[in-house]
């Protein structure tokens, strides 16, 4: 099976890495792509080989050779666009966050269930070979009873006060809203599920809108508790995930390159990992999700869960309390 893509949202990730990774990937090809500009849609058209040019929502979704497509718009319209592509029949690959509350997330669901279609979330870490080899060691007990995990999301982005990521109503918030879905959810993916959050944040550095700095708690269901630190203002971090339990620990950290520093019993090894291309891999988990009837790596269902870990985290933040999840 080949599916035939469409990308809605042709910004600079898109572009960057989403369509190269379609045109790359062994089951996949970018028929159509959209921008509100008809010069720059065609001249995008052109560029990544899309075969069709839109400019409105309703001409993309119309296109009958579609089979699904790609969502990376502002997260306001996230719940909107989804239902609007499943009740035409494409399957959709979201990007995250899946949308501004759990609550939308729950009807994107609930669309994409009654039409048929599949629905994946844009979660690029559980692709990568080293985080599927710490899942393989977690699920087959190496590390004993988990005890703590972090991971750092620290990067610098200076906010534009007029972009769409400095505007509340149409991102939600800050950088937990951008970066904290990739790291709650890995963490979640890797020790299970949360059931409560204390969170602090500041927009202190950056003076946007939104929050450029914070951190989040996490306490898990078999009792390990993990922490993701969360900001658009640092110059450089060099890890990248801790996990701790009773009977070993990982390091992975960016030094020219991933590499994964193990502690199982007195053995201490460190593996180098080669560049992966993320979007590849998940265009083409995609494509096998459809045609064979799996369930995704990363499915709707994951995407509501960070939605609301994140959701009790802003509240937490706000308050000044544990907010508990699922009660």
């Amino acid at each position: 099976m080949r599916l035939k893509w469409g990308v809605l949202g042709a910004g600079s990730v898109a572009q960057r890495r989403a369509m190269p990774a379609i045109k790359k990937a062994c089951n996949a090809e970018l028929h159509a792509l959209l921008s509100r500009d008809a010069a720059r849609a065609e001249r995008l058209a052109r560029e990544h080989g899309a075969t069709s040019a839109y400019t409105t929502v309703d001409g993309l979704f119309a296109d009958e050779a579609l089979d699904a497509i790609y969502i990376s718009t502002p997260v306001h319209v996230h719940c909107e666009q989804v239902i609007a592509a499943a009740e035409r029949g494409l399957h959709v690959l979201c990007d995250k966050p899946m949308a501004l509350t759990p609550q939308e997330c729950q009807k994107m669901i609930a669309a994409c269930d009654a039409n048929g279609v599949h629905l994946q979330v844009c979660f690029l870490f559980r692709f990568h070979s080293c985080f599927q080899q710490i899942r393989t060691w977690v699920d087959d007990g190496r590390f004993g009873q988990i005890v703590h995990g972090r991971m750092p999301f620290l990067k610098y982005y200076e906010l534009s006060p007029e972009e769409w990521r400095a505007q509340p109503e149409q991102s939600g918030g800050g950088c937990f809203m951008d970066l904290g879905p990739h790291s709650v959810d890995l963490l979640r993916y890797l020790i299970g599920e949360v059931n409560a959050v204390s969170a602090f944040y500041s927009r202190a550095t950056q003076g946007t809108a939104v929050e450029d700095t914070g951190g989040i708690f996490m306490r898990f269901d078999n009792g390990a508790q993990a922490f993701t630190d969360i900001s658009f203002s640092v110059s450089h971090c060099d890890i990248v995930l801790e996990l701790y339990g009773t009977d070993g620990a990982i390091c992975v950290y960016n030094d020219d390159g991933w590499k994964m520093k193990t502690y199982f019993g007195d053995e201490i090894q460190l593996i180098h990992s080669q560049y992966e291309d993320l979007y590849q891999h998940q265009f083409e988990h995609f494509t096998d999700c459809v045609e064979h009837g799996i369930s995704a790596i990363a499915t709707g269902v994951d995407g509501l869960r960070a939605n609301e870990i994140l959701a009790a985290a802003y509240r937490s933040a706000e308050i000044g309390r544990v907010e508990r999840i699922g009660q």
